[in-house]
């Protein structure tokens, strides 16, 4: 016998669980009824395809390599997560400065109405001036004169 340490590193050691055991009943086939082994998996998918982790029961509660393993999932699910997030707040603010876009062609469209409107209006109110002095007995042409109308 040695006295020389083993060579495999003590958190891969820790890490390894038991395997379970499986009694696999087949009749009539031919194939003999020894027991199989099998190792679980530790993750489970949900609908959006994204593992999330069961928890587990390990041999060794200190376990390095069982921790930095369930941390880099953890990990690799708040990257997913987060770039989700990302294009869903991206998503957003694309329709933000759509409506945006669309209420400032809108004001737009608004402030032009009103300048047409209050052409229009003071145009309605310089004819009603002539109208008003031609009753007075004013001639044509000194109210050509004093209110002048350009089309």
């Amino acid at each position: 016998m040695s006295d020389r340490a083993s060579t495999t590193p003590l958190s891969i050691i820790s890490s390894i669980k038991p395997l379970e055991i499986i009694d696999c009943e087949v009749s009539g086939s031919g194939v003999d009824n020894k027991p199989v082994a099998v190792d679980t998996i530790s993750i489970k998918r949900t609908a959006e395809d994204g593992p999330i982790l069961k928890k587990k029961h390990r041999a060794s509660p200190n376990s390095f390599s069982s921790d930095l393993t369930e941390l880099s999932q953890m990990k690799r699910e708040m990257r997913i997560n987060d770039t989700r997030f990302k294009d869903k707040q991206s998503k957003l603010e694309e329709l933000k400065i759509n409506f945006l876009e669309k209420e400032a062609d809108a004001r737009l469209e608004t402030l032009q109405v009103e300048a047409e409107h209050k052409c229009m209006q003071f145009k309605a109110d310089l004819l009603w001036q002539c109208l008003q002095l031609l009753r007075e007995g004013v001639s044509q042409e000194d109210i050509n004169n004093l209110l002048p109308i350009n089309d």
